[in-house]
């Protein structure tokens, strides 16, 4: 077990590291590729869902498509533009093969999860993916002019054109001819912001913008944006080591889609600490409230069938899942912080066991279609007994700085008893 979790921080570092890879450098120091690519996967997800159009390759795809975003900390921004067309197949292919080098390569450091990158050949998602990338760079860029960034004013027009020329060329046999024209009209037109499409854009921008652990500082700030592209990358690599070693049946889409969902009503900025919106009936029911008010205006600006996805993202053995692991990650950041950058500030955030993260998960028993239940019991508390040892261990003289002896002397005795008493967790 101790192999998984040093697995799942070893992946949740290369994250961190790859999420580093800006794009346009000289007009933006703000985006980065990952942030690119997490609002073409918006724009795709939506396509797909509209056409009822989920399949293997669709979700072999999607795999790939969130995966490759893991080795920019090896390579940095590979995402060049291809000026001859022509030359795009062999671009592919050979981006293919250093792609699948660099996995390779991370993968040799991970004892039990596994990079599952495919190859696969180009076909009318990859391309689909492709002609999306365009629609969320032109996102991007609007949203800098509409902030005040006058330095991004031509590059803006300069993807507006070039979406507008494919109009032109885009051939009616397309199998996505008519959503593709549909988001060029609606830019031509300048009816995109307003769209579907744009309000998607304009929440996962807001995302971007929303931080978590505001209460800590940091070494590498986080937010929610990048929280959901973190989560879900995990989540496929976790169910997919399920589905293969323990005879899981967890559905990758499924999973994919959740995780990418989970925490889309925090697009207002409205993240609050757990502790606080837990305190008491009368908070729990006070920031219900505040969140339904959000949700209600999310499902006006999404739609009915969007809506459906995130008020679903934590049902299901799938939904289970991914909220195990994005609690995990949760407090898992803080080991990140104090182990991997020597943040001794982020001990602190030692409070956040406490706050139920792990224990509400005991109800796995009742959760219906999820195989080896005993494995995510052992799982959470293996990962409890890690986080908090560490936490309070990696440097106890830093720690004392926060809690008191007494308090020490409690964790040591808690994690001792756990060890010994292993079946006392579901109890405790």
């Amino acid at each position: 077990m101790e192999d998984i979790l040093e697995d799942l921080f070893k992946i949740y570092l290369s994250c961190m590291e790859s999420y580093n890879s800006k794009i346009y450098q000289t007009v933006n120091d703000k985006y980065t590729i990952i942030d690119k690519s997490m609002l073409t996967v918006y724009l795709f997800i939506k396509i797909i869902e509209d056409k009822n159009e989920k399949n293997q390759d669709v979700t072999d795809i999607l795999s790939n498509y969130l995966l490759r975003q893991v080795i920019y900390s090896e390579t940095g921004n590979i995402a060049f533009q291809i000026s001859d067309e022509s030359k795009f197949g062999l671009y592919h292919e050979i981006l293919d093969k250093l792609i699948l080098e660099k996995f390779e390569f991370k993968n040799r450091t991970l004892q039990r999860l596994k990079y599952n990158y495919k190859n696969i050949e180009l076909n009318k998602y990859n391309e689909l993916l492709i002609f999306l990338e365009d629609i969320a760079e032109f996102s991007i860029f609007q949203r800098m002019v509409l902030n005040g960034k006058k330095e991004a004013v031509s590059l803006l027009d300069t993807i507006k054109n070039k979406i507008i020329d494919k109009l032109s060329i885009i051939d009616n046999d397309d199998y996505f001819y008519k959503e593709k024209k549909e988001i060029i009209s609606l830019i031509i037109d300048e009816k995109f912001i307003d769209s579907q499409y744009g309000n998607l854009m304009y929440i996962a921008l807001n995302l971007k913008d929303v931080y978590r652990y505001s209460q800590i500082i940091l070494a590498v700030p986080e937010n929610v944006l990048f929280h959901q592209y973190t989560v879900t990358v995990i989540s496929l690599i976790f169910a997919e080591y399920c589905n293969k070693e323990l005879k899981g049946n967890i559905d990758i889409y499924t999973i994919l889609v959740k995780s990418l969902f989970h925490d889309f009503p925090e697009y207002k900025g409205t993240e609050i600490i757990a502790h606080f919106k837990y305190y008491n009936e009368v908070t729990k029911k006070m920031f219900a409230e505040i969140e339904e008010n959000d949700e209600n205006e999310l499902k006006e600006k999404i739609g009915d069938k969007f809506y459906i996805i995130i008020s679903q993202a934590h049902d299901g053995a799938e939904g289970f899942m991914s909220d195990i692991l994005d609690k995990m990650l949760g407090i898992m950041k803080l080991c990140v912080e104090s182990e991997y950058f020597n943040n001794y500030t982020a001990i602190k955030g030692f409070v956040s066991v406490y706050q139920g993260r792990f224990k509400k998960f005991l109800k796995v028993q009742e959760i219906d279609g999820l195989k080896c239940k005993s494995f995510y019991l052992d799982l959470l508390r293996e990962c409890y007994i890690y986080i908090k040892e560490h936490l309070m261990e990696r440097n106890s003289e830093y720690f004392l700085k926060y809690f008191t002896k007494q308090e020490l002397e409690n964790g040591r005795a808690e994690i001792k008893f756990l060890r010994t008493n292993p079946e006392a967790f579901l109890r405790s």
